[in-house]
């Protein structure tokens, strides 16, 4: 085996063999060498891999894309790997394990101790969808913290600054259990990247406190009660006496309904944070309502559902007209889960104690001692569910201030 200094004066002394290849060592760096063949001159490592006998042909690139320089500085590299017991051939690297962003997703929603609600994994599959569709295939470890921070700035600017601030925060969790489980892929959460561009407090979550004010009641009552919808009118009229989500009373079937007990029963929605227990819960029904389900069975009806949706939902999935026609027609901007604030909101006015409060409403008593000993029946919470029912039918049957200071003149 010729030796020569591999150098690029030297370079020019290395002859190109017609056929077959011949190895030149280098005479300072044990285990450099260049190998020549008719096409190429092509630099190597070969040196024994501690702890075996191996001893590898490691190549590291052709004359012209690599220096003599270059190449010296990569085969110490080599070397060095190699007297540590690993192997730097390229062939002998283990395969990278990728894991896409639809990946997470998928461990992230499986993995949950409590499943999802329903509307929560709509939810999320819709901003996953929306906002990081293009990403969804990419292995996480290649998303940057520049690339959260720009996705960030578009949905603020498409969406408004809550769903964006809600999506970053899924794409959060999603890299948090990422790191927990591949370590060894995942090694950073890009989207760290918002809070030290825009400091802690980026996201300021605020709790919507938004509900329909007493003088807002008659104008609100009117429009629905005027609605040319009956199943529109009747479900944004059971929200309201009830306190419902609007998830809970779209899937109530007459079923739920025990018509000689005056009653209603429901699965409670779960909130992260909010536990419902049990699971199945009955209710009383205050008279207001019981009229309004007797006269709604009466018309007749679709399928098993109250408020039948249309195909492929059985049941009601998208009541956002009702309030849209509502709103133009009353002058009175509400959401769905306003209806269930006003409920509270007269409820607590009327002095109703606390426990049964949270009983209406099915919040759980979470870690109150005191109150996972109360045993809150059915009957127990007839008597305030009713004032509750009466005391919104008083507000939004009132006559407006301006229509008695009329007849006062």
């Amino acid at each position: 085996m010729p030796k020569i200094e591999i150098t690029k004066a030297n370079m020019a002394q290395i002859v190109k063999p017609e056929s077959g290849q011949v190895d030149y060592f280098d005479t300072t760096l044990h285990g450099f060498g260049v190998r020549a063949t008719k096409a190429a001159l092509t630099f190597f490592v070969r040196s024994t891999l501690r702890g075996t006998t191996q001893k590898p042909f490691i190549p590291i690139g052709v004359y012209g894309t690599f220096t003599p320089a270059e190449a010296r500085t990569k085969a110490k590299e080599y070397l060095r790997r190699l007297d540590t017991g690993e192997n730097p051939h390229p062939k002998a690297q283990p395969k990278r394990e990728i894991i896409t962003i639809q990946d997470l997703y998928s461990q992230y929603i499986s993995g949950k101790k409590t499943p999802l609600a329903v509307s929560t994994l709509y939810q999320y599959k819709s901003w996953m969808n929306n906002h990081f569709n293009d990403w969804l295939t990419l292995p996480a470890d290649t998303i940057t913290g520049s690339m959260v921070l720009d996705r960030l700035s578009v949905m603020e600017k498409n969406n408004g600054m809550t769903q964006a601030a809600s999506s970053i925060k899924l794409l959060r969790g999603l890299y948090r259990l990422g790191i927990a489980l591949h370590p060894g892929v995942i090694v950073h959460n890009p989207v760290e990247a918002v809070r030290e561009v825009r400091g802690r407090e980026w996201s300021p979550r605020k709790r919507r406190m938004t509900y329909i004010e007493p003088q807002d009641l008659p104008a609100w009552n009117k429009a629905v009660n005027d609605y040319d919808n009956p199943k529109g009118r009747d479900y944004m009229l059971l929200l309201l006496f009830t306190g419902l989500r609007k998830m809970e009373a779209a899937r109530l079937k007459w079923s739920d309904v025990d018509f000689k007990e005056k009653t209603f029963s429901f699965t409670p929605e779960k909130k992260r944070g909010e536990k419902p227990e049990p699971d199945r819960v009955t209710m009383p029904l205050p008279v207001q309502t019981y009229r309004l389900l007797l006269k709604r069975k009466a018309e007749g009806w679709e399928n098993e559902y109250i408020f039948p949706g249309k195909h492929p939902s059985p049941h009601l999935s998208n009541p956002d007209n009702y309030k849209r026609d509502t709103i133009q027609t009353s002058g009175v901007t509400f959401c769905f889960h306003d209806l269930r604030r006003t409920f509270i909101t007269i409820a607590e006015s009327l002095d109703i104690p606390h426990y049964a409060l949270k009983a209406l409403l099915n919040h759980s008593m979470g870690n109150d001692v005191t109150g996972g000993y109360i045993c809150m029946s059915t009957e127990r919470l007839r008597e305030p569910m009713q004032r509750i029912a009466d005391r919104i039918t008083e507000l939004a049957t009132a006559k407006p201030i301006e229509d008695q200071e009329q007849q006062a003149a």
